[in-house]
C-alpha cells in the first residue's frame, strides 16, 4: 500500500511522508451534496442531539490527547515519569502521525463541519477535517500497546472507538472522518511494526513497560 521507498534513513525518521501514497490507503471523502454526505451530516447531528452532558464531558478531556491517556485502560503505571525511554519513543511517533495526518487532510482538503465552530479554544484550529487526527492517533498508539500487550487488546481497541466517537458526538467531525482515522492510525501502526528502525527502540520500550506493569500488577490480573 506504500511505495518501495516508505522507510527513512533510520537515523532520521521511521518512514518517509513523501513516499506515503494516501489514495492507496484511504478511500476519498464523501462528495458534496451526495447521499453519503447528506447521512454524514445526519448521523452527525443526531449525535450531538442524543450526546448526555457527561459524554461531553468525557469527550473534551479526550480532546487533550496523548499515548498516556491510555493510562485509564492499561493502569497508573503507564505515565511518563516511569516510563522516559517509552515517552521518547512515543513522542518521535507522535510527530510523524502528525505529517501523516497533515499531509492526508491536505491531499483531501476536505471543509470541516459548521458544528466545528461551536468547539473551544483547545480545538480551534484551520485545516481539514479528513481524516480526524485524533482519531488516527488513538488507533497508532492503540494498536502499538497491543503489540506489546496482547492481553490488553480488547480493551485499548474499545478506548481507541471511544475517542473515536468523542469527535463526533463533540461535532469536530463527520463519521466518516473518524472511520477514515481508524483505517489510516492502524496502516501506519503496521508500517511501524514492520520497520526494523523502529522496532529496536520499541523492543526497548517494551521491556521498559513490561517491567514496570509487573512491578505494579500481580501477572495473575493481567486479561486473558
Amino acid at each position: 500500500m506504500v511505495s518501495p521507498g516508505l522507510y527513512a534513513n533510520p537515523g532520521t525518521r521511521f518512514f518517509s511522508i513523501d513516499a506515503l501514497d494516501v489514495d492507496r490507503v484511504l478511500p476519498p471523502p464523501p462528495t458534496q451534496n451526495s447521499p453519503e454526505e447528506k447521512n454524514d451530516k445526519s448521523y452527525l447531528k443526531y449525535a450531538a442531539a442524543a450526546a448526555t452532558d457527561n459524554q461531553k464531558l468525557l469527550g473534551i478531556a479526550a480532546s487533550r490527547d496523548s499515548v498516556f491517556d491510555y493510562s485509564r485502560t492499561l493502569g497508573l503505571w503507564f505515565n511518563p515519569r516511569i516510563l522516559p525511554k517509552t515517552a521518547a519513543l512515543f513522542a518521535k511517533v507522535t510527530h510523524e502521525a502528525n505529517d501523516a495526518i497533515n499531509k492526508a487532510k491536505n491531499h483531501f482538503r476536505r471543509q470541516r463541519p459548521s458544528t466545528w465552530q461551536a468547539m473551544d479554544a483547545l480545538d480551534l484550529k484551520d485545516g481539514y477535517c479528513y481524516p480526524s487526527g485524533h482519531t488516527t492517533r488513538a488507533y497508532v498508539w492503540a494498536k502499538l500497546l497491543a503489540n506489546a500487550f496482547p492481553d490488553e487488546r480488547k480493551p485499548l481497541d474499545t478506548q481507541a472507538r471511544q475517542k473515536a466517537w468523542y469527535r463526533v458526538i463533540l461535532g469536530r467531525h463527520y463519521p466518516s472522518d473518524v472511520r477514515a482515522g481508524k483505517i489510516f492510525g492502524t496502516f501506519l501502526a503496521a508500517q511501524l511494526l514492520k520497520n526494523p528502525a523502529f522496532i529496536r527502540d520499541w523492543s526497548d520500550a517494551c521491556a521498559e513497560m513490561r517491567r514496570a506493569r509487573e512491578e505494579t500488577i500481580p501477572p495473575s490480573t493481567f486479561h486473558p
